[in-house]
């Protein structure tokens, strides 16, 4: 009897690690389009679902694991992407996680990349995964925060203690904040990091921010506009502008 209790122990400890979460907390990655735009080689171009929304994007949802100090990458007991699995969300995706990049795209090879590489990781269904990710976009609200805090995208130059400080005002944590070359020789603010515990649902403070987030100590917040997008032969220019419905 002693014996069979070890062995079922055992088996459910196996159970366990198989199932166990592989990863430390998220990090959840917004873009700011207008940088992109600005700096981009190939300009910005509207999708060929249509425009995206003029607020900040979902770029990524990355699985991060401390004890190997990386990204936790194309587990192999996910489920395979399946675009169909993501009708229910597909509008707010067009919207809010949106790929601006010329020649236009339709946006599935993103949330392809997205799902092989850390969705299959982090342990939940895929649409929970990006449903989770654009829940937390609009949580954070990263767009309002900055501007309650008088940090609107105009040109203006910002210190990106008072950008890390406005959004902390707002979540509760402090967030990462990554640069880019910008207008007038300066840097501008490109991306907003924040951190995710394991549930995909609550910010935490980073217990690690990627060594390459640098920026000096004041950033340009450049304007955003969809108008600024190319619509050469992506769409139909007559399509409506997105409004919030998640």
């Amino acid at each position: 009897m002693a014996r069979r209790t070890i062995l079922l122990s055992l088996i459910l400890g196996l159970l366990a690690a198989a199932n166990a979460v592989p990863f430390d907390f998220y990090y959840l990655i917004l873009m700011w389009p207008g940088a992109y735009c600005e700096d981009s080689d190939n300009g910005c171009c509207v999708p060929k679902y249509g425009y995206p929304s003029e607020d900040f994007f979902v770029r990524s949802f990355i699985t991060f694991d401390l004890s190997i100090n990386k990204a936790v990458v194309r587990c192999k007991n996910g489920s395979p992407f399946d675009y169909n699995k993501l009708d229910k969300i597909e509008n707010n995706l067009n919207h809010y996680w949106s790929n601006i990049k010329c020649p236009a795209t339709d946006g599935v090879n993103t949330w392809k990349s997205a799902w092989n590489s850390y969705g299959v990781c982090s342990g939940l269904k895929q649409l929970d995964y990006f449903n989770a990710a654009l829940q937390l976009r609009k949580q954070a609200d990263v767009l309002s925060a900055l501007s309650d805090q008088g940090i609107k995208p105009d040109y203006k130059l910002y210190s990106t203690e008072k950008i890390k400080w406005a959004v902390s005002q707002k979540l509760g944590v402090t967030p990462g904040v990554q640069c880019r070359d910008g207008p007038f020789g300066k840097k501008q603010l490109n991306e907003i990091y924040l951190c995710v515990d394991t549930d995909a649902k609550t910010f935490i403070e980073c217990p690690k921010l990627p060594p390459g987030l640098q920026c000096p100590a004041e950033v340009v917040f450049h304007p955003y506009f969809s108008w600024m997008l190319n619509t050469t032969s992506a769409f139909d220019a007559n399509i409506l502008l997105p409004t919030e419905t998640i």
